[in-house]
């Protein structure tokens, strides 16, 4: 036990550190996800319709992508009299357009959840790391501060004038209020 007690504290700094490195991997793959479906967004050269907030902009982020896939779907609803693809009869030209709209649709807002997902996992990281630096903290006071304590040596307790028995001294207060009474 007093091994534990004497040592225990650098678990706590062991377990920190493995926080810290992992909330900092985490934020540095969120970064790397980001970067990659920016990347990707760029390369299909996609730009904003001219009727919409983003026009002629290029879409590299989770913003456009997400402005141009709700363009895209009001577009083709226009097109189609306001009728999904399961509501077109078989026949209908406007058909085919329907579900090539759908893929450009369903692309975009994967990129965009691809967005999200990434700043989540870069914000988990970073709550990871400070609650790592945290546990590092606390490791590292429990032992240079409260382990690492001078212990009081056993002289301190038997200096003159001192009492080492249970009664308390003569006219002490005792936290009834009243004096002791003598025996």
């Amino acid at each position: 036990m007093k091994l534990m007690a004497k040592w225990g504290w650098l678990g706590l700094v062991a377990f920190g550190l493995v926080l810290v490195v992992s909330g900092l991997y985490m934020i540095y793959e969120g970064k790397s996800a980001r970067d990659d479906v920016t990347a990707s967004l760029s390369d299909e050269r996609i730009v904003g319709a001219q009727n919409t907030d983003i026009a002629n902009e290029k879409v590299t982020g989770p913003d456009e992508a997400k402005a141009q896939a709700e363009k895209i779907k009001q577009d083709v609803l226009n097109m189609t009299g306001g009728k999904t693809y399961a509501e077109l009869d078989r026949n209908d030209p406007n058909r085919n357009t329907y579900l090539t709209s759908i893929t450009l649709r369903t692309a975009l807002m994967q990129s965009y959840m691809a967005f999200k997902v990434a700043d989540l996992v870069m914000g988990v990281g970073a709550l990871v790391a400070v609650l790592g630096l945290a546990q590092l903290v606390l490791g590292l006071y429990l032992g240079f501060v409260v382990v690492k304590q001078p212990k009081p040596s056993v002289e301190a307790s038997t200096l003159p004038g001192t009492t080492s028995g249970t009664n308390p001294p003569s006219g002490a207060w005792t936290g009834t209020g009243r004096a002791p009474q003598a025996r």
